[in-house]
């Protein structure tokens, strides 16, 4: 019966992908590639709003090919909800509230199990360092150990931290891991400066002053 649902829904998906295609490009012809990206990410939106947030939509726009990947391929029920298997790390499970907070969170609209596995690869780097979560580049992820798996329980953007903690998660290398979108060359934007930053903006105050 799961196999008879997985391609029925499969079938479904990439039925109404074709649809959309045929109503976007009415038109045959070259199609170029900012048409391209924007078909694709305006797909993808709706057909996560409808199919899913586990849903890929893959075009071949030469040829009109339309395909699409339904995962992921572990899913059970718990009393914290469901729980997916990531693709990647084997022994990684997220929680329903876990991948619902992080596209919340992080405004995802693509498949957000794949989305957590290319953060988790940097936050598995970081365990032990602090009890309970792992850090990377976006972000905070709060976990509990289950029968030798690692359960991500929910995730924390940096707006939902404070400076003591963000100060405590990444310590002095907090440059290093932090994604461009919050960096600033203002000081006056900023809400936190590194030391060595601080100092040079001192000494830069102190020259001009009379």
């Amino acid at each position: 019966m799961k196999d008879k649902y997985f391609d029925f829904k499969k079938s479904q998906i990439e039925q109404y992908l074709e649809a959309e295609f045929k109503k976007k490009f009415r038109k045959p012809g070259r199609i170029s590639l900012r048409k391209r990206q924007k078909f694709l990410k305006d797909i993808t939106r709706k057909a996560s709003k409808r199919f899913g947030k586990d849903v890929l939509c893959l075009v071949d726009f030469n040829k009109g090919g339309f395909r699409s990947l339904i995962s992921p391929a572990r899913v059970e029920s718990t009393d914290k909800g469901s729980l997916y298997q990531s693709f990647v790390h084997s022994q990684v499970f997220y929680t329903s509230h876990c991948l619902e907070r992080f596209s919340l969170r992080t405004d995802t609209q693509e498949n957000c199990i794949l989305a957590l596995d290319g953060y988790m690869a940097d936050a598995l780097l970081t365990f032990g360092e602090h009890e309970g979560y792992l850090t990377c580049p976006v972000g905070v992820f709060a976990y509990v150990l289950e029968n030798e798996r690692l359960v991500v329980k929910t995730f924390l953007n940096f707006e939902m931290l404070t400076e003591n903690q963000i100060l405590d998660f990444y310590g002095p290398g907090t440059m290093s891991v932090i994604s461009e979108e919050y960096l600033t060359d203002d000081f006056n934007e900023s809400d936190f400066i590194l030391m060595d930053d601080l100092e040079s903006h001192s000494e830069n105050v102190n020259s001009e002053s009379p």
